[in-house]
């Protein structure tokens, strides 16, 4: 008898020792690491920039039919950012450039300079904008006089047309001349091929 409520006991005394789990509990689950519980970042879709969005550049430096010739490039810059739904997508200060095409430098007889040049595009990290626009640039009158000798030997005044002139500071007008693709994510930017599912702005 003593040895059976001596087992009785012990028995008793190792149950008391195991942690108590309260009826229907279940057991911890074990915590996600954080690798796992991380969000995955979103996939910043391709921008669309239309075809004729309009664009305002700025002349940098002056470019003058008494040096220019066709073939001449003009450098510009971006003057206003070019927003697609309220996001800058192209800032101020972004390159861009243009070629003159035509030039006629001013001459005696009070002729006046002429100048045609075409705006070519926008240079965005990689990815090259292309647009539309033209400007045109006429010296205005007669500049200054000069002395010549006839060839009847007759000393006779002549005036000197001036120059035309696309001024540093000079406001351009443009337009994107084709739909144009870019990859933001990037580094640095690139165009990328039309979707064939729709246009993603």
């Amino acid at each position: 008898m003593k040895q059976l409520l001596e087992i009785i006991l012990v028995a008793v005394a190792a149950t008391t020792n195991v942690p108590s789990q309260p009826l229907g509990s279940t057991p911890t689950e074990v915590e996600a690491s954080p690798a796992s519980a991380a969000p995955v970042a979103a996939v910043q879709a391709p921008v669309l920039i239309r075809r004729d969005t309009p664009v305002v550049l700025m002349a940098i430096s002056e470019v003058s039919t008494a040096t220019a010739a066709p073939g001449t490039r003009i450098k510009l810059r971006v003057q206003q950012p070019l927003l697609i739904d309220g996001r800058t997508i192209v800032p101020v200060g972004t390159p861009a450039f243009g070629t003159v095409v035509a030039a006629d430098d001013s001459g005696g007889l009070g002729k006046s300079g002429r100048m045609t040049a075409r705006l070519q595009h926008i240079r965005l990290g990689d990815a090259e904008i292309p647009l539309d626009g033209e400007v045109s640039a006429k010296g205005t009158g007669a500049g200054s006089a000069g002395v010549a000798v006839i060839f009847t030997g007759v000393v006779g005044l002549f005036h000197r047309g001036n120059n035309a002139k696309i001024k540093a500071g000079e406001i351009l007008s443009a337009f994107v001349s084709e739909d144009v693709m870019l990859d933001l994510t990037s580094n640095p930017i690139k165009r990328v091929a039309p979707t064939t599912s729709g246009a993603p702005q």
